[in-house]
């Protein structure tokens, strides 16, 4: 039985999908509050961190958007993989200006991204 801070499969999916919502109506203040609940709920959720970061750069918290980033890495299960992850750090970064971690997260973007099409 689940605890009171517990979600099942089927309620995380579907605050998942809500919190999508917000992101897709540009409600990214609501978005962030869903995704950081649901990240605090289960820190392993790499979905929710990386929406969570992505409502943060929206809002312009770029700080906020780089902690929340923290401790991910390439080869983590990230919605659309690495690419993903370097491009929420390259934009952290940026509104940070930190012009430096930008571009080196571009340059692993575009790492990522020409190795995924040599080897289509």
């Amino acid at each position: 039985m689940a605890g009171p801070t517990t979600l099942s499969l089927q309620q995380k999916r579907v605050l998942h999908v809500l919190g999508y919502l917000y992101l897709r109506m540009g409600q990214y203040a609501r978005a962030r509050r869903l995704f950081a609940a649901l990240a605090a709920l289960d820190p392993s959720d790499v979905h929710a961190r990386c929406s969570l970061a992505y409502a943060c750069i929206q809002l312009e918290d770029g700080e906020a958007a780089v902690h929340t980033l923290t401790g991910l890495g390439p080869g983590d299960p990230i919605p659309g993989g690495d690419a993903t992850l370097y491009l929420l750090l390259a934009r952290a970064h940026t509104l940070l200006g930190e012009d430096l971690a930008a571009r080196e997260a571009l340059a692993a973007f575009w790492k990522t991204h020409t190795q995924g099409e040599q080897g289509q």
